[in-house]
């Protein structure tokens, strides 16, 4: 141990009564293995940061640094100060601070498997599982599955699926993962092969010591008592004045700055984790006790083994297993959590609310040494230090009824909108009459509401529908008082909700209660009320062209599991310089002022780059031209900024924190220049929606088909309105989402001799990244080289924004000439990235009294934000789908920009055209209530006749030229798969049968053009005398699985097996002029380049391989003879006719249940039927169909966008922004390709998958809308067509259903 350091004014804290303890600022713990001791680590660095930068080791990656994703899980082990025993739990490693890690062992991916050692099981399980696309994720995934099974190796198949609330994936939708795991529980192929790592030895013979570390620069101290004298002995000697904390785990921090909180300098954080009075637990005959550092996890356990014991027991650990995730709730204390709600009140805390409901107190501990007990609301209110040291959760008598609910955005890992919490005690010799009642809620008022009006009402009273009107009434005056603000959700919802769950609870205490009416209390959304998730694939396959078709798993995935799978964001050596952003905070406002003296004075900060240090063009798509121009790379001083999340410059620091927090530093002052638009409707209201000229001037590669901006129009003129034909006007909205890729944007800069450039970045569009490069640095195209080893994920947001911090990145590079890297925080990056555009499409339709649709006109209004320069890119993709795959008389289509001020967006996967898709159903739907026929009867009716000249108004001639038409087979054929009207009947009955749960089912098809004309790409194929090849492409391995196609396709051209064949990165230096990854058709292009260069191969080695030699020893004889092995290809798609090469087309069934009393939705089944045509690789496209469907019910279900007046983005990081969880797709999820269906057009007879999937998504939209339709009709509203916009939350369908005051009663 280190010589003892004085704490404060040379006092020391002492150990035991009389005696003293030196204070160590020696921290030792092991990692993978290795002992590891650290001498006064910062109280600031969190583990994840010092493993990446400080380590090296890369393969636990930052997500969102808020503990809200998972992607950076690791494996904790520690003795367990209550058992003795090590103990292994998932935590994520962005919250851990690394002082709080002594005697601990860490274990990275990286230290449990590897390429070189061998993989792990359960590496090896997620990989060849097809659990991994990108891979950013994936070793977050592996962490916590390997926590598991350290905590139980006999796991069942319900344990396992609820284990991972805390781990998001963006590309799978989850089923394979789901699928992979499973098989290490009970009856799984992987059950008991767990393979453990051994602890270190030393580990088991730590003896923990007082540890006291100072940062020097900030004044923040760390203590880590461990007897609750020293505790006191800190306690005292602070000032009062000085930021004091005591925490356990501190898994708080990545939720306090969204309530205003911070790591402030000169605190002091005191460890209470070890502290002995704070760790014991017991059950006995009258309550369960609990010390404040006993975790949550260890809480729902003692309640679990103790729920025979009292009512209580196991609501509350029911609902405790949604709090926070399985990363928090292993090492977060319940005490932490109300310490938080007590430092920030309007934080909605289910530990709270549900404690005060079950009437639990505390021993707490004042500066002053005096104890207290306290009621959970009495303690929420304490003032000054003060330290929980205990928890009493009391039994309850057998006669009491005990509930607790709670909704939220998402079905787990999501703060709640409302939480409630009931005790109803009954008088035994007074038998049904209530004897004293406790209600809590949280979520409506200000702070935790104690409903003392309702309680008193209820008291003396039966449990019947006069006491539930009183009691309802007497809660509405409770919730009265104090309201509390939310964004997100209105005060008339969530007080809905709030008397919805005192209805519940009626009924639940009632004796008896019809068996139409249980549904309201039986849950479905939490985890563990929802049934085992599964699901089938299907397909076939086209054994000629082996190993194309087949079931192929994505090549790389195993060294993804692993963390060996470098990305951008991993790249940069030692040394290397960090970049952060620093963005506008006003909208539509002059910038008179930009200081950055402060963030300059801040510990590691070198620089603030701004406009004056860019060496050439001050705009990231000067190359686009146009109303691109308008946008700056830094804007400066005087400019008009048009919105929040444009760049300023950048601060350039040594570490990624540093200039983090430098960059918050930088002072900007505006004055307004008018009213600040943020949606459509001001949007038009202002400025009105012109027709669109399009101006861009590309000089980037890529071809232009037609004219996107133009108005549509086909057919014969409209037929007059006396013509017997009814006629209906609507509009349909939907919102915007953002991509979430889980690796934000990522680059490293890197200056070479000569004036020339590595850039290395998460990209879609390198070709673009090199333009924008070399006019911004001023340097010719030659002088620079973009390279992209692999993106974590893009899904169209790296195709053009990664312009931005690419161009950020060289400027500084250049300015400070060495190497500058970015990695954008999570928040930071979705206020500069917009996404997808918000859409308003305004229909007038015309039919006869079947529904055959005559005429239809659609107005398509598109928020493209401050400016609209790059969007007919996005535009292209949306105007099919106005129309799908029905054919009309006549069709008119009029697309228009708005203009907000609001972040410019941008390609999102499917851009516009899954919302035109829906807007076009929500038509189909429209008109078929109007006629009185089932949905899916008016869609058939309206599909082209492929007997007459079937032409699309986009220019598509249906049968010809390889553009077949396949949307018929496919909707009976799914119909049949899914046992689609026997289901409806039975989704009937169940409706009959049930008042307060309904479920609706729906089809839908789609059809997906795909602009063949738009892509062009090359390949380089290099043989060397191993045999082995080498092969690169013009495309981006960006999740989407291209590099592994291609693969397929050189084993399949050239004859060789397929683990001869590698495909490197993709480099500009090799492969230039090629079109965009994006819009599903690169990897088929990039599969057509591959093959036209192994063509030439072929052809090359012809002469040897035709006497029958090996590969190898043909191999050998080519280069002996001196014969070129290496080969360029280079590929287009032939002209056509058409506007488009072809279409993808696809059919879903979606059955979904809804809670008609809160508006939760759960996805009960989805069945998909697409024609990929021949597929390339099976795992692959059925992976992309899995993924692009989730994503889109993450668009149609969770995820919401708000934007306020002055156009701050509220949608924001982990905490407000809800993309789905493994818990929110479909608990029965089955997917199939349509077999024997070559595309004509086609390379290799493929088609594209990823986006052409999310256009299905009105299936969801529709099944939903059904079980509204099932409630309205039951509370009175009719079956009538209502609007209905997107996204459907839980507040907007519980408002589509009506008023249920009056239909809510008790028996």
């Amino acid at each position: 141990p280190a010589e003892p350091t004085p704490v404060v004014g040379g006092k020391e804290p002492t150990l035991g009564v009389g005696g003293k303890q030196a204070w160590t600022d020696r921290l030792q713990f092991w990692l993978n293995g290795e002992e590891i001791i650290v001498t006064n680590p910062s109280p600031s660095m969190r583990l994840l940061y010092w493993l990446r930068e400080v380590r090296g080791l890369t393969g636990t990656h930052y997500g969102c640094g808020e503990g809200g994703c998972g992607i950076c899980t690791v494996a904790l082990s520690q003795i367990d100060p209550e058992t003795k025993k090590i103990k292994t739990v998932p935590i994520n490693s962005c919250l851990r601070r690394l002082c709080a890690l002594d005697g601990c062992h860490i274990l990275t991916t990286e230290g449990i498997g590897s390429q070189g050692s061998g993989f792990n099981p359960v590496q090896t399980a997620i990989a060849d599982g097809n659990g991994s696309q990108c891979g950013y994720c994936t070793p977050g995934w592996v962490m916590n599955m390997y926590a598991l099974l350290e905590k139980k190796n006999t796991l069942s198949a319900e344990e396992v699926q609820q284990h991972f609330d805390g781990n998001l994936c963006r590309c799978t939708g989850y089923r394979p993962i789901l699928t992979s795991f499973g098989a290490f529980a009970k009856g799984g192929k992987l059950c008991g092969q767990h393979e453990s790592v051994k602890h270190p030895t030393a580990m088991l013979a730590h003896n923990p010591q007082p540890l006291r570390f100072k940062d020097d620069i900030t004044g923040q101290e760390w203590f880590r008592p461990v007897n609750l004298e020293q505790y006191m002995a800190i306690a005292s000697l602070i000032a009062t004045n000085r930021p004091f904390r005591p925490i356990c785990a501190s898994t708080a921090d990545g939720v306090a700055k969204y309530y205003g909180g911070k790591d402030t300098d000169n605190a002091v954080l005191v460890d209470t984790s070890l502290l002995p009075e704070l760790n014991g637990s017991s059950l006995d005959g009258d309550a369960l006790r609990c010390g404040a550092s006993v975790t949550i996890e260890k809480v729902i356990a003692l309640l679990e083994q103790g729920s025979a014991g009292s009512p209580s027991f196991s609501p509350l650990a029911r609902h405790m297993k949604r709090i926070a995730c399985v990363q928090v709730r292993s090492v977060a204390s319940w005490a932490g959590n109300l310490m938080f709600t007590r430092e920030h009140p309007n934080f909605p805390s289910d530990m709270a609310t549900i404690l005060a409901a079950a009437g639990a107190t505390f021993d707490v501990l004042g500066v002053d040494s005096k104890r207290q007990t306290c009621s959970t609301v009495q303690l929420l209110g304490l003032k000054g230090r003060v330290l929980v040291l205990s928890m009493t959760i009391p039994k309850l008598t057998a006669s009491t009824v005990f509930e607790t609910f709670k909704v939220s955005p998402r079905h787990v890992f999501a703060a709640a909108t409302v939480n409630f919490g009931a005790c109803i005690e009954f008088d035994d010799k007074q038998g049904g009459v209530v004897r004293r009642a406790r209600f809590s809620v949280g979520g409506v008022t200000e702070t935790l509401l104690e409903a003392a009006k309702a309680a008193t009402a209820l008291c003396g009273r039966p449990l019947d529908n006069a006491s539930f009107k009183a009691v309802e009434a007497a809660l509405r005056q409770d919730m009265s008082v104090c309201a509390s603000k939310n964004e997100f959700h209105s005060l008339e919802y969530r007080q809905s909700l709030a008397t919805a769950f005192l209805y519940k609870t009626f009924l639940a205490g009632s004796s008896s209660i019809p068996s139409q009416l249980k549904s309201a209390i039986v849950p479905f959304i939490p985890a563990d009320a929802q049934p085992i998730s599964h699901g089938t694939e299907s397909f076939g396959t086209d054994p000629k062209e082996a190993p194309i078709s087949e079931y192929i798993i994505k090549r790389s995935a195993r060294i993804q599991a692993s963390g060996e799978a470098l990305f951008p964001s991993d790249c940069g050596r030692p040394g290397t310089l960090w970049g952060q952003v620093v963005l506008t905070t006003s909208a539509n406002a002059r910038l008179v002022a930009l200081d950055a003296s402060a963030a300059l004075k801040m510990p590691g900060v070198h620089d603030f780059i701004a406009a004056a240090s860019i060496p050439g063009v001050n705009c990231p798509l000067a190359s686009f031209g146009g109303a691109n121009l308008k946008e700056k790379l830094f804007f400066e001083v005087n400019d008009e900024v048009p919105c929040q999340g444009e760049m300023v410059g950048i601060i350039v620091a040594d570490t990624w924190q540093q200039a983090h927090d430098a960059a918050k530093m930088v002072l900007q002052r505006y004055e307004p220049l008018g009213p600040v638009l943020v949606d459509i409707k001001q949007g038009v209201q202002y400025q009105g929606a012109p027709d669109i000229v399009d101006n861009t001037a590309s000089t980037v590669s890529g071809r232009r088909s037609r004219d996107w901006w133009k108005v549509y129009e086909q057919g014969t003129a409209r037929a007059p309105k006396d013509n017997g034909l009814t006629t209906l006007k609507g509009t349909f909205s939907s919102n915007g989402q953002r991509h979430f890729y889980m690796e934000t944007q990522s680059v490293l800069a890197t200056p070479l001799d000569g004036n020339c450039w590595e850039v290395i970045v998460s990209d879609q569009y390198s070709d673009l990244t090199q333009t924008s490069l070399a006019l911004v640095l001023g340097v010719p195209q030659h002088n620079i080289n973009v390279k992209v080893p692999r993106a974590g994920g893009a899904f169209g947001g790296k195709l053009l924004r990664q312009t931005l911090t690419a161009c950020a990145a060289a400027v500084a590079a250049k300015k400070m000439r060495q190497p500058v890297r970015i990695q954008n925080e999570r928040i930071d990056d979705m206020r500069m990235i917009a996404g997808r555009e918000v859409a308003q499409f305004d229909y007038d339709v015309s039919f006869d009294v079947q529904g055959k649709v005559d005429s239809l006109e659609v107005t398509m209004l598109l928020d493209f934000g401050w400016f609209w320069g790059d969007n007919g890119f996005d535009l292209a993709f949306g105007l099919p789908g106005t129309a799908n795959c029905y054919q009309f008389n006549h069709f008119k289509l009029d697309p228009k920009a708005v203009e907000t001020n609001t972040p410019h967006t941008t390609f999102m996967r499917a851009p516009v055209s899954m919302q035109a898709v829906l807007a076009a159903e929500v038509v189909m739907e429209h008109v078929a209530r109007t006629v009185g026929r089932p949905l899916e009867e008016v869609q058939a009716l309206n599909f082209y006749n492929m007997n007459e000249s079937a032409v699309t108004p986009f220019g598509d001639h249906l049968g010809k030229d390889g553009y077949n038409y396949t949307i018929p087979t496919l909707f009976l054929d799914i119909q049949k798969q899914a046992n689609f009207s026997d289901r409806k009947k039975a989704v009937d009955a169940y409706n009959a049968a049930n008042r307060w749960t309904k479920k609706g089912i729906a089809i839908t098809p789609t059809m997906f053009p795909i602009n063949c004309a738009y892509y062009s790409s090359g390949a380089l194929v290099c043989i060397y005398s191993d045999g082995t090849v080498l092969v690169s492409t013009g495309g981006s391995e960006i999740g989407q699985g291209l590099d592994t196609k291609v693969a397929l396709c050189v084993a399949n051209a050239l004859d060789t097996p397929l683990e001869k064949i590698q495909v490197g990165p993709r480099e500009t230096s090799k492969i230039p002029n090629n079109t965009a990854t994006g819009g599903s058709g690169t990897s088929e292009n990039c599969c057509g380049a591959a093959v036209a260069a192994c063509e030439k191969l072929v052809a090359a080695m012809k002469p040897y391989r035709e006497t029958g030699k090996s590969w190898e020893d043909a191999v050998t004889a080519a280069i002996a003879d001196k014969v070129s092995l290496v080969a360029t290809g280079w590929f287009s798609f032939p002209k056509s006719e058409n506007a488009n090469g072809y279409a993808t087309y696809g059919a879903a069934v979606a059955e979904t249940m809804i809670d008609v009393l809160t508006g939760e939705v759960r996805v009960e089944r989805v069945d998909i039927l697409m024609d990929l045509g021949t597929q390339l690789d099976a795992a692959i496209d059925l992976g992309q169909l899995q993924g692009g469907f989730v994503m889109a019910l993450g668009f149609l279900l969770t995820e919401e966008l708000k934007i306020d007046a002055s156009g701050t983005l509220l949608s924001i990081g982990t905490w407000d922004y809800k993309i789905p969880t493994a818990y929110d797709i479909p608990v029965e999820f089955n997917v199939s390709l349509l077999k024997d269906s070559p595309n004509p057009f086609g390379v290799k007879g493929s088609k594209a998958s990823a986006e052409p999937v999310m256009c299905l998504i009105p299936s969801v939209f529709m099944a939903v809308k059904n079980a509204i339709y099932a409630a309205r009709a039951d509370s009175g509203a009719g079956s009538g067509w209502f609007p209905l916009s997107t996204p459907l939350t839980t507040d907007k369908i519980r408002a589509a259903i009506g008023d249920l005051g009056a239909q809510m009663t008790v028996p």
